[in-house]
């Protein structure tokens, strides 16, 4: 029998309520939750009947998992690092902020995180790096493996997760958002197209499998002078790739911007 393992949340934004939804219904976890402010308490305890504290008194074991914003963190240790006792795990999903950083302020087993939304259905994937051997707490194994796939990667690739994994979930939003804007565009009514693009993402990951890859996949769905095969020529044509490789350059270079900045405060 698995024991059960205490997780605070200290915040309860996007993330922080993805973590909440995605872990609530796990028998294994004893879940407390940290926000300050009221109205998102009110929410979630008419959403869920929990409670849900404005503050940290003091947690002396068990995962804290820090979701919240990386501007906040000087002054989060700066007022809370002496309530955090020393057998705490941390675990910090916080975008740019390295262990290194973090072990400045406390002494902590720390793993580092950089999960996106899809956690919440339980169908993430967790990216991790730790400074210690093992599964302490067995944190991964009881709750981070119940919220998705995981897998260990060097430090030195964060900045890469953050932009691909971690915003990701942006990227397809907004190229969904651009495919109903070209289809009212072109005469369609827009609740129709929405209605359209929804149904075309529900059905993809039926079509997804370990085996191919993507540019497979795009072969299997596009002929030779056929539709699919004009539209992706004109995407080549207007660079599509290098679009696509400038966003991500950008979205890594500001996550190692906030790493430098969270470094020097």
């Amino acid at each position: 029998m698995v024991k059960q393992i205490d997780i605070s949340i200290l915040g309860l934004g996007n993330l922080g309520t993805a973590f909440f939804e995605g872990l609530r219904l796990n028998n294994d976890v004893n879940l407390y939750l940290y926000e300050q402010n009221e109205q998102t308490r009110k929410s979630l305890l008419e959403l869920y009947d929990v409670e849900v504290l404005p503050n940290i008194d003091t947690i002396d074991s068990g995962t804290l998992i820090l979701c919240i914003k990386p501007q906040n963190i000087k002054d989060f240790f700066k007022s809370f690092s002496n309530k955090i006792g020393e057998n705490t795990l941390i675990c910090s999903p916080v975008a740019g902020l390295e262990i290194d950083t973090i072990s400045k302020h406390v002494k902590n087993k720390i793993i580092r995180i950089m999960p996106n939304l899809l956690i919440r259905d339980n169908n993430g994937f967790i990216p991790f790096v730790k400074n210690y051997d093992g599964d302490y707490l067995n944190f991964i194994d009881v709750a981070l493996s119940s919220l998705g796939n995981t897998e260990e990667f060097d430090e030195e690739l964060f900045a890469l997760i953050t932009a691909i994994s971690g915003s990701g979930p942006a990227w397809f939003y907004e190229l969904s958002n651009q495919l109903v804007n070209s289809a009212t565009r072109l005469g369609m009514i827009e609740k129709d197209a929405t209605n359209l693009i929804k149904g075309l993402i529900k059905a993809l990951p039926n079509l997804i499998n370990e085996e191919d890859t993507f540019n497979e996949l795009v072969n299997k769905v596009k002929s030779t002078k056929g539709t699919t095969e004009a539209g992706l020529n004109s995407l080549n044509n207007d660079y599509f790739d290098k679009i696509i490789f400038n966003a991500i350059q950008q979205a890594t270079n500001r996550s190692i911007e906030i790493s430098t900045e969270l470094k020097n405060e």
